[in-house]
């Protein structure tokens, strides 16, 4: 089990909790990560989440968590690291891109199956979604939606779609080295 002192700036950490929304997102995109934020030091992270983007402190953020994992970025210099931060620092107050979460999830592989047994209804407003998204993508940010772009800005894309990413997107990237778990219950 990892600490806080085993996490570097820039890390990514991507968490599950018991709350329904994050059950929901786990079932419609296949994966045991319902959520993403980004690690920027001092036991401080900046994520997306229902009140916009906001800076918070680990513990928090962690508190009702049931699975917090890091990953690391490969073969990024430390000033893309610092690039990266302060991209996801300039979006602090930012509105919640519900439109984008909903469009990402319908449009990822997983969501876009799941959907077919749904409603025809359901894959075309999430397809409308996640375009609308894509013409305006730093409007608003959805969690895994503002951790991709923060490295896209920084020329270390994650390689998941930035606009469009989820949190499953990002725990299977190429790039991404996993380094262990920090909460695990």
């Amino acid at each position: 089990m990892l600490t806080i002192s085993d996490l570097k700036p820039a890390d990514i950490l991507l968490s599950t909790g018991e709350a329904k929304a994050s059950k929901v997102i786990r079932g419609g995109t296949m994966s045991r990560y319902s959520h993403a934020a980004l690690y920027i030091g001092k036991s401080q992270i900046i994520e997306a989440i229902g009140s916009g983007v906001t800076l918070q402190s680990l513990e928090d953020a962690m508190s009702d968590d049931t699975l917090v994992s890091v990953y690391r970025r490969l073969r990024m210099s430390d000033e893309q690291g610092l690039q990266v931060i302060r991209y996801a620092k300039e979006q602090i107050g930012k509105k919640y891109d519900y439109v984008g979460a909903f469009g990402g999830g319908v449009t990822s592989g997983p969501g876009f199956l799941i959907g077919i047994f749904l409603s025809p209804i359901v894959i075309g407003a999430g397809v409308a979604a996640d375009l609308y998204n894509r013409m305006n993508p730093e409007a608003a940010f959805y969690c895994s939606e503002l951790v991709a772009i923060a490295f896209e800005k920084a020329a270390v894309p994650l390689g998941s779609g930035a606009a469009s990413t989820t949190p499953a997107d990002i725990s299977r990237s190429h790039v991404l080295n996993y380094i262990g778990d920090l909460k695990k219950t």
